[in-house]
């Protein structure tokens, strides 16, 4: 994994825990699993830009506020 790539990784986890109220391991979880929201992708595979990492940002948001799930 590249630099910007793990910088990316540890920040959408970061905010994926605090989602699942400190579970990482569910975070970990949700991380590798393809979401709808993200067009049938995973989280992880987005992190290669800052774009993408916004975008996972933006989806954690957003089940959050109880957009989507």
């Amino acid at each position: 994994m590249k630099s910007l790539e793990l910088r990316n990784y540890n920040k959408a986890l970061q905010a994926a825990t605090e989602f699942f109220e400190g579970d990482t391991e569910t975070a970990e979880l949700w991380m590798k699993e393809p979401a709808s929201s993200l067009g049938g992708k995973c989280p992880v595979e987005m992190l290669s830009t800052e774009e993408g990492l916004h975008t996972v940002l933006d989806v954690i948001s957003r089940m959050e506020d109880g957009s989507f799930q």
